[in-house]
């Protein structure tokens, strides 16, 4: 026998758009009908429910009318007296109204008969005596009875129609409030019984989409909150016996004392969704990025909020990360920056319809494909914070706002990081001073990982994320860590690829919600590019000659980007065709012939202002040692570059422990990861323990000596085989 008590149901639907019915209103609303649309009304039920095989209200009358005339006719030819028509209709009379009072008919309805009866035999008898059956008056007489006995059989079949109508519609209203009234008991005592909370359920809210429902509960008094409620989530969904893939989510009410719970009955995350839309949209709005369980879209905005999203190999992050691009050069009020050091494979397909002079500008404004693009970038981006805010105080005071107004002609920066973890240390800093202070200049960030951990995602950049999205993970600890242990989140409910958790809100505010990506293949991407390419805005005149005043040696750091840019970006030259382009800030993407390696970017740097001359001297030594390394096809490790640096800043030996702290690394990682760039060029520490002292501390540690050394090594091309 099946518990009803146990088992998931779903209330019925109520009409889309339709406020929470609550539990304890029953008393359905009749219909309202104003008097003016009555004769409207009856015409177009007339002849909505005219057919010849369903019999209408006015077809009694007119078999009515037909059978009186041709009674009549007969009668007068066979010289029947007139009286007997009277008393054959006061015969049908009675028994219609018999028939009527033992079918329990109204006083009306047995009125109406009986005059159906006496009304056609009253002009039977006058023609008959007169021998006028045949006449013009008499015909029309009866034509006009007909036509008035029509009209009123109609109005008085609609008006059944719509008592029926609505009798229904209450019956309907009623078995759904009992529906809801059932669920709600029994889910006061779930939740009584898994999380120990009484609560109260007001209202029962059932899903459009026939995917699951909503409980809209009171807390009790006593201090439980809607934390106490989700640290049992899958309690609560293990005891409603919910199917594989359905869960229930908590977030607040309308108040503190309020809760909602989401049940999800129907696993439908298992469907693939496409967002073929390529119209403009503004970065003040919403975004799509996907749908959640009932059906609603998911929605993220990047408008004052960053945002972070993680997700291992697999997982469906990069297509997540994809659909986020297409709906942010959708807006013609943003612009988009990537930062991707893993080869521009998440920027390429955005920037190849311009390059191939298929797009008049390209999607994505600035492209950083190496650590010195991105440091160049990065250093835009502050300058631009700084700037931007004196430079349109009049704007702010116009609209009566303390941040900046954004449009098209003062578009918002979202800078796009792909794999986070790629990027040093130093320009990771500078990314999360971006987060600190540029909510009110219009310059927000996206940053992507793989692992949800502080190597992989720094605290940081995660505390200033308002948008978190997890995609799947190989530890539920990961999701923990992204949204905060109170959620205690079921990785289960979102096994899908291309599926994830959303986190739209403050965290603590908002719980994050399961929810299936739009899907965006190379296809899409290209039409996109290609689509929004008309109404990409420029960076506005004063940030671009902001960002131009980063020192880069030889050319201005962003009305030069993509000379620099392309080179890197394109390796194969003869997918270039130099389109053209009538914006100015966007230039035709020539390569120079010393630079088709990308090398010379790091010879681009002039010595940051406010640097002294012997950090100048350092800096400039080190950045043509690198650019050399690269030329020479023997690149030196970039873990053991920075390590290098960091050592020389430290007197010429520092602690593992120290130098993971400046790499943002974990030490044990750190030291593998090193001392295996030492072995593969036969390099040995300086001792056989690797510890040296430093003040009155000693630890293990590296020195310059050893690292330049290898360094020296892996110039020389004295790699070990693998």
């Amino acid at each position: 026998m099946t518990n009803t008590t146990n088992a998931a149901q779903t209330p019925p639907a109520d009409q889309p758009g339709a406020t929470p019915n609550p539990t304890t209103n029953t008393t359905p609303k009749p219909p309202v009908v104003s008097a003016r649309s009555k004769p409207v009304g009856w015409v177009t039920y007339a002849l909505s429910t005219w057919h010849w095989r369903h019999p209408h209200p006015a077809w009694g009358t007119i078999n009515a009318a037909g059978a009186t005339l041709g009674t009549a006719g007969i009668a007068a030819a066979a010289g029947v007296p007139a009286p007997f028509a009277l008393i054959g209709g006061a015969l049908g009379a009675a028994g219609a109204v018999a028939g009527g009072m033992a079918d329990d008919l109204s006083g009306r309805r047995l009125l109406w008969r009986a005059g159906s009866w006496m009304l056609p035999a009253t002009w039977m008898a006058s023609t008959i005596g007169l021998d006028a059956v045949w006449s013009g008056p008499a015909l029309g007489t009866l034509a006009a009875g007909t036509a008035a006995a029509a009209t009123i059989a109609t109005a008085a079949g609609r008006a059944r129609h719509r008592r029926t109508t609505t009798r229904h519609l209450q019956a309907a209203r009623a078995d759904a409030a009992t529906a809801r009234q059932k669920i709600a008991v029994a889910w006061e005592a779930r939740i009584a019984r898994v999380t120990d909370v009484k609560v109260q359920i007001r209202a029962v809210q059932a899903w459009p989409t026939r995917a699951g429902f909503t409980l809209d509960a009171d807390l009790p008094t006593g201090g439980a909150t809607w934390r106490d409620i989700a640290r049992r989530t899958e309690g609560l969904a293990t005891d409603a016996r919910l199917p594989n893939g359905c869960e229930v989510t908590v977030e607040p009410g309308d108040s503190r004392g309020a809760v909602l719970l989401h049940v999800s009955t129907v696993n439908r995350l298992g469907e693939d969704h496409y967002l073929d839309d390529y119209s403009p949209l503004s970065i003040n709005n919403p975004l799509a990025i996907g749908v959640h369980r009932n059906g609603e879209q998911a929605l993220i905005n990047l408008r004052y909020a960053c945002g972070v999203l993680v997700g291992q190999t697999d997982s469906g992050k990069t297509n997540q990360l994809q659909t986020i691009n297409t709906q942010l050069i959708r807006a013609v009020d943003a612009i988009v920056w990537h930062i991707d050091l893993a080869g521009g494979g998440l920027a390429r397909p955005w920037v190849t319809p311009w390059a191939e002079g298929r797009a008049p500008a390209p999607a994505v404004d600035w492209v950083a494909t190496t650590t010195a693009e991105a440091e160049i970038m990065t250093r835009a981006a502050i300058e631009i914070i700084n700037g931007r805010k004196p430079a349109y105080q009049q704007r702010m005071r116009d609209a009566n706002d303390d941040k900046i107004p954004v449009g098209p002609d003062l578009p918002e920066i979202v800078i796009v990081v792909d794999e986070i973890k790629t990027v040093p240390a130093h320009i990771v800093a500078m990314l999360a001073q971006i987060s600190d202070t540029g909510r009110a200049a219009g310059v927000r960030t996206l940053s992507c990982a793989l692992r949800a951990t502080d190597d992989y995602l720094p605290v940081a950049i995660k505390e200033q994320s308002r948008v978190r999205i997890g995609m799947r993970v190989s530890d539920e600890k990961e999701l923990n860590y992204l949204y905060g242990w109170k959620y205690n989140i079921d990785s289960e409910a979102a096994p899908f690829q291309g599926c994830g958790f959303l986190l739209a809100g403050t965290p603590g505010e908002a719980a994050p919600m399961p929810f299936k990506g739009y899907r965006t293949d190379p296809g899409r991407i290209d039409a996109a590019a290609t689509a929004t390419a008309g109404w990409r805005p420029d960076l506005d005149p004063t940030s671009a000659h902001l960002a131009d005043q980063v020192a880069v040696r030889g050319t201005h750091a962003y009305t030069d980007r993509w000379t620099r840019v392309m080179p890197t970006l394109f390796t194969e030259t003869t997918t270039i065709t130099n389109p053209t382009t009538t914006n100015s800030n966007q230039p035709a993407p020539t390569a120079t012939p010393d630079n088709t390696d990308g090398s010379n970017i790091t010879r681009m740097f002039d010595p940051i202002p406010g640097d002294t001359l012997d950090a100048a001297l350092h800096r400039l030594t080190t950045i043509t040692a690198r650019a050399t390394d690269t030329a020479a096809g023997n690149p030196v490790p970039e873990l053991l570059t920075r390590a290098l640096d960091a050592a020389d800043a430290n007197d010429g030996r520092i602690h593992t422990a120290d130098l993971a702290t400046q790499l943002d690394m974990d030490p044990g990682d750190l030291g593998t990861e090193l001392g295996r760039i030492l072995r593969d060029v036969g390099v040995e520490r300086h001792n056989n323990t690797g510890n040296l002292r430093i003040g009155d501390t000693i630890r293990p540690g590296f020195t310059s000596t050893t690292l330049r050394k290898a360094m020296k090594a892996y110039r020389g091309g004295e790699q070990h085989a693998a």
